[in-house]
């Protein structure tokens, strides 16, 4: 992984654009390094910043402690724990402390079956991804398989006399990485054929509020369209995440007006009609609702230099706005 920009990705002040850009060949799609190896990769400046990348992260820290940012979530990370980050999320390391660890990265496309032969199992590995937690704490056992593993793939990585093989190779070790965190995660264990059933509803609600939740604001879409109740789908959202469906559909809003509010300059009544808010005091009212602050101050608080000058006045404006509403 070569730390560096991808012109892809919108770039900003405020945030660093990491895109994933292997040594040796571009046609790697696996690497695993120590996080000392990282460090010595770029400026200690580059790890203080917000970042997002096109790719996914999975650190595992061996020694010390960390306190990294994944969308404006601190989790706190010690000794045997393993965080996941996913492509597009707003990221930022922590080395306040010391902390010693390994680093795996992988593309997207890691994940799919050479050739494009084997649809339902890479649909399954996706979504065995998907449903990792962020955070995992591993027994001493699993810390250490974990360590071996990412270990091989680093060894394997600097094979050159057969690229596709040793390509094919890695995406396999990736595949049975990941697949034992999904094993060892196990968030059917000890479940009863209701709750599993409402674990399986549940994912299928996160799936649908992830292709739609810009445009459909209404528990009663997603209700329908999985052909259950307002009232059954609320119950599974209680069960599952602990709030009802409103809760979860609001919270995902949120989410997507924070990386937008973070990682571009788009202004504030333009990033409430990406949201489906017909007008911005409106958008700036909800968020402020759920989020504790406008728009204006989460931008603000996330960009050393103060976020977006050029369009802070305007925003100001729409705030006082919903404020007097």
């Amino acid at each position: 992984m070569k730390i560096g920009q991808n012109l892809a990705m919108t770039k900003t002040p405020g945030i660093t654009s990491v895109g994933f850009n292997p040594p040796r060949d571009t046609r790697l799609g696996v690497e695993a390094m120590t996080i000392a190896e990282l460090r010595q990769r770029a400026p200690a400046q580059h790890f203080e910043k917000l970042q997002r990348a096109d790719f996914y992260r999975l650190l595992g820290v061996l020694e010390g402690h960390t306190r990294p940012m994944v969308d404006f979530s601190g989790f706190a990370a010690q000794a045997g724990d393993w965080l996941l980050v996913r492509p597009g999320q707003v990221f930022r390391y922590d080395f306040s402390q010391p902390w010693g660890g390994w680093l795996l990265v992988f593309r997207p496309d890691s994940l799919s079956a050479a050739g494009g032969s084997r649809a339902v199992n890479q649909f399954d590995l996706l979504r065995s991804v998907e449903d990792l937690a962020c955070l995992r704490s591993l027994s001493a056992d699993q810390h250490d398989w974990m360590q071996r593993s990412l270990q091989q793939v680093q060894h394997d990585t600097a094979l050159t006399d057969d690229v596709a093989l040793r390509n094919e190779l890695l995406r396999l070790q990736l595949a049975s990485t990941l697949l034992r965190l999904s094993m060892w995660q196990s968030p059917g264990a000890g479940l009863g054929d209701c709750q599993l059933a409402e674990q399986a509803n549940f994912r299928r609600f996160r799936h649908l509020l992830d292709r739609d939740f810009a445009t459909r604001h209404q528990v009663q879409h997603y209700a329908s369209a999985l052909g259950m109740s307002e009232k059954t789908l609320s119950r599974v959202c209680l069960a599952v995440a602990g709030v009802p469906a409103k809760a979860v559909i609001n919270q995902r809003l949120v989410l997507q007006a924070k990386r937008l509010l973070a990682h571009t300059t788009l202004a504030v009544q333009a990033i409430g009609h990406e949201l489906g808010f017909e007008e911005a005091t409106n958008f700036v009212k909800f968020f402020r609702k759920d989020a504790g602050m406008t728009p204006l101050a989460f931008r603000a608080s996330q960009r050393p230099d103060g976020g977006d000058r050029t369009s802070s006045g305007h925003m100001a404006t729409l705030e006082v706005a919903a404020r007097n509403r």
